[in-house]
């Protein structure tokens, strides 16, 4: 909104300097040429909005965002990817966890993953907690299975 205030106001000052100029300026000749460089004056006034400092026509208006690079698109698509592989993995750990009766939180399923350089995800690390007491025997290979990778259990 406040764009749209300031290019009125541009182009009103810009209309009232022309008509000051051209009233000012004397009879004939030079008042038809002062005439053609107000008209031009006040056509820039009101294109203003549209050209740039460096006079190519930008469309990227403060209201709205540039568009992303094609390097800012693949590390989001990289992002959500490791998002729903950590997802993948909890969800299946989480179903043996429930399969077998014991009690977790969704914090106690823990896993570290990141992207390589070239794109794909590395799960370094992935562990169960569950509370003492709890009846471990085969855990850590149906964990496993159900993930895919090996996991370490940990009795807090």
């Amino acid at each position: 909104m406040e764009t749209l205030r300031s290019w009125a106001l541009t182009v009103a000052l810009s209309a009232l300097a022309g008509g000051i100029v051209w009233l000012l300026a004397p009879k004939g000749s030079v008042q038809k040429a002062v005439r053609a460089v107000v008209a031009v004056f006040l056509l820039c006034a009101f294109l203003s909005p549209l050209l740039t400092r460096s006079g190519s026509i930008d469309w990227a208006w403060s209201g709205f965002q540039e568009p992303p690079t094609l390097a800012g698109l693949d590390e989001a698509a990289s992002r959500q990817l490791q998002a729903a592989v950590e997802q993948e993995i909890r969800g299946r750990m989480a179903g043996v966890l429930e399969a077998r009766g014991i009690d977790f939180r969704p914090g106690q399923i823990l896993l570290e993953t990141d992207i390589w350089p070239e794109g794909s995800i590395n799960i370094a690390a992935a562990r169960a907690i569950v509370s003492q007491g709890t009846d471990t025997a085969g855990l850590k290979e149906e964990l496993g299975a159900a993930a895919g990778l090996e996991v370490e259990v940990i009795i807090f």
